[in-house]
């Protein structure tokens, strides 16, 4: 049989995989006997294969001799780079499978409100211990602009107040917090409408106003910043103002002011992820998909789930 390679018929573009690992396995244990008994085939199956396979690539892989069959310099060139093919293609196939079981891939999620304490915080550190494949990126702004960056898929999810999600977004409710009152530290008989309220940028500030005036504080006293949450605390423990925060915030920050049950009584903040029905994101499926599994251990969960 000629050892010059011959070009490869049009029905050996891709030759049968059961075929190549045959070859495989004939070079390493050296025989066509050994490596049919690891295979669990006739050894005259296994030599029909590799026999095919020879004549379709026009060149000799092996050399048979009584104890065995070694491979030939050009099928030793041949195996040693069908072996990395297959390794390569084994790679891929398990790339595949996890990005479709969302353990790989790209998760893009909106916040309003801090992502670094409470259960957001913990929603997240869960996700990436079950999902470490995953990137995770994080967008904070307002629910106006995240709700649109949803629709818009620039984002696959949103954590967002359940007023704020517009009709056309899934949503699912997963907890709620108080809305409390921050004062300096030093300002403990500081009341609503004895200084003015400051909100982030990021804030609703209708909201803020009518959770104010319920409290006995004035509309008009709401003051808006361009900062953040952790900005705008930090502006109330210099004495600049109050502010109306729920209770994530007052966990996440480290300035120097005090937290105390906003007057009023007004019903909590109600916070729910949001997205599209039609959004086909593997690692948002597998997103969703814990978050309601969490939902369901709500009796030994720090989270309190709301309808």
């Amino acid at each position: 049989m000629s050892t010059q390679p011959r070009a490869m018929p049009a029905a050996w573009a891709a030759p049968e995989l059961a075929a190549l690992r045959s070859a495989l396995m004939v070079r390493e244990h050296l025989g066509f006997r050994r490596a049919s008994e690891v295979l669990g085939v006739n050894p005259s199956v296994l030599s029909r294969r590799v026999v095919a396979l020879e004549d379709a690539l026009g060149v000799s892989l092996f050399q048979r001799t009584a104890g065995g069959a070694r491979p030939t310099g050009a099928g030793e060139r041949f195996l040693a780079e069908v072996e990395r093919a297959l390794q390569l293609l084994q790679r891929a196939a398990a790339q595949a499978g996890a990005a479709g079981r969302g353990e790989e891939g790209r998760l893009r999620l909106g916040h309003v409100w801090p992502t670094s304490a409470g259960p957001a915080e913990r929603i997240l550190r869960d996700y990436r211990r079950a999902c470490a494949g995953v990137d995770l990126e994080l967008r904070e702004g307002d629910a106006v602009s995240l709700a649109a960056a949803v629709l818009d898929r620039e984002l696959d999810a949103g954590f967002m107040a359940v007023e704020d999600v517009p009709p056309d977004l899934e949503r699912l409710v997963l907890w709620s917090e108080p809305w409390l009152l921050a004062r300096p530290a030093d300002g403990e008989g500081l009341r609503l409408g004895e200084a003015p309220v400051l909100c982030a940028a990021s804030d609703d500030c209708s909201t803020i106003r009518r959770l104010a005036t319920a409290g006995g504080g004035s509309r008009g006293g709401v003051r808006p910043q361009r900062t953040s949450h952790d900005g705008v605390l930090s502006l109330v423990a210099a004495g600049a103002g109050l502010a109306i925060v729920p209770e994530s915030v007052a966990q996440s920050t480290r300035a120097d002011v005090s937290f105390s049950i906003l007057p009023g009584a007004p019903a909590p903040l109600r916070l729910c992820a949001a997205w599209r029905g039609d959004h086909d994101n593997p690692a948002l499926r597998r997103f969703l998909s814990q978050l309601r599994a969490s939902l369901t251990e709500t009796a030994a969960s720090p989270l309190r789930a709301v309808g």
